[in-house]
């Protein structure tokens, strides 16, 4: 995933597009940019157990790999 790429992710139960601003490895999170508006989307592999810990807006790492 690299910045400019356009990714799908998760924002309050609804998937939509946005497109990649910054790539933080280190702390597993990614900017983007939907509707004009920036988001810190945290990336996850499985969702936490626990609804409390699954924040507005997140992603899963294996949505966006190509098929």
């Amino acid at each position: 995933m690299e910045v400019g790429d356009i990714i799908n992710f998760y924002l309050f139960s609804e998937e939509v597009q946005g497109e990649v601003i910054n790539v933080n490895k280190k702390e597993k999170t990614i900017k983007a940019m939907h509707e004009g508006y920036k988001y810190t989307i945290q990336t996850f592999s499985k969702l936490p157990k626990k609804k409390s810990d699954i924040p507005p807006w997140y992603m899963l790492t294996n949505q966006n790999k190509p098929k």
